[in-house]
């Protein structure tokens, strides 16, 4: 979990990218064979989002792991199966490979950000002079995300 340097810290004195990276080893210790997590990467940066993948895909064998996400590329990284849900209602079941043949398969860009305080609206307004049309599907934290046109 990357927590070695804080084993004798108490909790609350824990980032929250550190406290998140806790909650997911905590819901390993057992060896449970069926683990929820909901959104394990919600509000951790790019680097954190990307240490948790692997270690979900190192504990992945021989047990289920069911987790909620806003992020498809997310889900299409981990998931054996994905569910998507509007309005509380299950809408497309399938692998990630199958659901993106069904939905005409559209492409982002994820922007890692070196501060918070970088205006998303310059680099938006900078990108959509050379693409059209975009759309800001997220931004959390130091990551932006943008959905592009799928017919480029």
């Amino acid at each position: 979990m990357k927590l070695e340097a804080k084993r004798n810290s108490f909790t609350k004195t824990l980032s929250g990218g550190q406290k998140r990276r806790l909650s997911i080893g905590m819901a390993f210790v057992g060896g449970s064979q069926m683990v929820f997590l909901d959104e394990p990467t919600s509000g951790v940066d790019c680097s954190a989002r990307r240490d948790i993948w692997q270690l979900l895909k190192k504990y992945k064998e021989n047990r289920v792991i069911v987790l909620t996400t806003h992020f498809m590329d997310e889900a299409d990284h981990l998931a054996d199966r994905v569910g998507i849900l509007n309005c509380g209602k299950l809408v497309r079941y399938g692998s990630p490979h199958r659901l993106k043949q069904q939905a005409c398969m559209r492409y982002t860009l994820t922007i890692a950000k070196k501060h918070r305080k970088v205006d998303t609206a310059i680099i938006l307004t900078r990108i959509k002079t050379y693409i059209e049309p975009i759309v800001e599907e997220s931004c959390v934290g130091m990551q932006l995300i943008i959905r592009l046109p799928s017919d480029r």
